[in-house]
């Protein structure tokens, strides 16, 4: 954006230079000579009044940008070895050890929980595998709402992939996680199958 306000200015002072050395047409006195002058000289302060205020209307939103708020985040299940999360008695919380991004600091990855800072509204995506016989059944919770579910329970085909996703308007303090159903499992490696991510798309 500076580069643009930039270039504006040289073209115009180039304009302005160029007009200044051009005599006007049927120009027959000295008077008339002064006038187109002092004509040329207004219309030069007139441009760099207007590129003076573009370019303080540039460095004010480039203020305004590198002010807001950023928040993004994305996990995988495991750090590390081969694992079988599941099957838990009860509806259990994911959590997501290997940390690729978390700008912000919102999730936590001792929870799995993402949990929102600055209001506004969000993308939040995870993705679920299972390595065996069909076992699997998701979902994305905000708060202790469900959002939405992935579901693989089945069929005789195996290592199956299953993903969702959802934008979401949160309030400061919400939270936001991913949840395994009782009874059900995920398969996760180093190829890192499962996943959980999300950032903020702007804030209000």
């Amino acid at each position: 954006m500076r580069e643009i306000a930039l270039q504006l200015l040289f073209l115009c002072c180039l304009s302005v230079g160029q007009a200044q050395h051009e005599e006007p047409q049927g120009t027959k006195n000295e008077t008339e000579q002064q006038a187109y002058i002092l004509h040329q000289d207004c219309f030069q302060q007139s441009i760099y009044r207007e590129l003076g205020s573009l370019k303080n209307r540039v460095d004010q939103l480039e203020k305004e940008r590198d002010a807001l708020p950023k928040i993004a985040f994305s996990a995988a299940l495991v750090e590390s070895g081969s694992w079988i999360i599941g099957p838990f008695n009860t509806d259990t919380n994911l959590v997501y050890k290997k940390v690729f991004t978390n700008i912000g600091n919102c999730y936590n990855p001792s929870t799995g929980i993402f949990t929102v800072m600055v209001k506004g509204v969000y993308y939040f995506r995870f993705s679920a595998y299972n390595d065996g016989t069909p076992n699997t059944n998701a979902a994305m919770f905000k708060n202790s709402e469900r959002i939405v579910s992935i579901w693989d329970t089945v069929g005789e085909d195996n290592e199956d992939s299953a993903s969702n996703g959802a934008v979401l308007e949160l309030q400061v303090g919400d939270s936001v996680y991913i949840s395994l159903h009782a009874q059900r499992v995920v398969y996760d490696d180093i190829n890192h199958y499962n996943t959980f991510s999300g950032f903020l798309l702007f804030a209000m």
